[in-house]
């Protein structure tokens, strides 16, 4: 039914841009993979962080402690929360710590995922200490919040570019779900400054460009007045991202945890996504008044914020999951965390291991 929806969305306008084709595979209401079967778990397509260990979330509330002690923000904000597997054991570990916030905040396009939210949420049998509250319009953003995004921005949909003879070429998807491309003026687009592209790409070199990550910033933005920032997802820095054997872009895809670089096949039936431009994220920040505080490897973040501390040593289980958080050779170091801030008079960061800041 998804191919017969596309087919007939191609037929209308002969293509589709390959931004318009993720968005519609990933996030319509009736047939996109967010709406479907599990998406997460090991009876979905893909683990994250926080399905790997609870000491993952319990990091974040420790820095929810620090910003709230500093700022009085008592508002919570988590974009995409999944399966709210995140939510529920940052909220377990701040009722322990007699830290709870005020109201927690879930923004979430998925029906289904908001259904299993609910759930979650209502089994936590908190009464009214917290206000949980699901929207989905930037109008109904709280003005001051805590924001978390975990794995957000890399599936927002993009466009894929091709620089070829010192022009750039936009990717579309015809009616035979091949790419076309046509002719494209990348810089008459105002975000595509901020992208931090190298002055020279080779012939034939690929890479995303996603308008509606910038959307999303600039959206926050307008809304929100104060807040404290955190991102985490999988990535680069610019000077990292556009090197020459990243050459077929980072366009990836998973279904039943295998991966896979086709978005053309198994249509709707697995998850697209690509790497993350940190400086891209970072100067959208800046140019919406937001402060950049600091850039990491997501070990460095968790390192920094003492998981190992509180881990049972003796749990040969726990050990294993601290494990593919922090080594590099798993998800330690693919994954980083960029955190700014907007009107924070004190920007609440200990001292990290490691900050990269000055890489984007």
């Amino acid at each position: 039914m998804l191919r017969e929806k596309l087919k007939l969305r191609i037929k209308k306008d002969k293509n589709i841009s390959f931004s318009e084709y993720m968005e519609i595979i990933l996030f319509d209401k009736d047939y996109g993979l967010y709406e479907k079967e599990p998406v997460l778990g090991k009876e979905g397509h893909f683990i994250t962080s926080p399905l790997v260990s609870k000491h993952f979330s319990h990091c974040i509330a420790k820095n929810f402690i620090r910003v709230s002690n500093d700022e009085k923000i008592n508002y919570i904000l988590e974009f995409g929360a999944g399966n709210a597997k995140l939510a529920r054991d940052l909220i377990l570990y701040l009722k322990k710590k007699k830290c709870l916030p005020k109201r927690y905040y879930f923004l979430e396009k998925s029906s289904k995922l908001t259904k299993i939210q609910k759930k979650v949420v209502d089994a936590l049998e908190l009464g009214e200490s917290v206000d949980f509250i699901w929207i989905n319009k930037y109008e109904d953003l709280p003005s001051e919040a805590f924001i978390i995004t975990n794995e957000l921005f890399d599936c927002i949909p993009t466009e894929i570019i091709k620089h070829k003879n010192n022009l750039f070429h936009k990717a579309y998807v015809n009616d035979e779900f091949k790419i076309s491309w046509q002719e494209y003026d990348l810089f008459s687009e105002i975000q595509a400054k901020y992208l931090s592209l190298p002055s020279e790409l080779i012939d034939n070199y690929l890479f995303e460009f996603s308008p509606a990550q910038h959307d999303l910033i600039s959206n926050i933005s307008r809304y929100i007045d104060k807040a404290y920032l955190l991102i985490f997802d999988y990535g680069y820095s610019a000077n990292e991202l556009y090197i020459n054997d990243r050459m077929n872009g980072t366009i990836a895809c998973i279904k039943n945890h295998l991966s896979d670089f086709n978005p053309l096949e198994d249509i709707g039936e697995k998850d697209v996504s690509s790497f993350v431009n940190f400086s891209y994220l970072k100067n959208i920040l800046e140019y919406n008044k937001w402060s950049s505080y600091a850039f990491m490897s997501q070990a460095n973040y968790l390192l920094s914020y003492d998981i190992l501390d509180d881990i049972d040593i003796e749990n040969i289980g726990e050990l294993t999951s601290i494990k593919k958080l922090i080594m590099p050779n798993q998800m330690g170091e693919i994954f980083k965390v960029l955190i700014a801030g907007k009107n924070i008079k004190n920007n609440s960061n200990k001292n990290f291991i490691k900050n990269d800041i000055m890489k984007l």
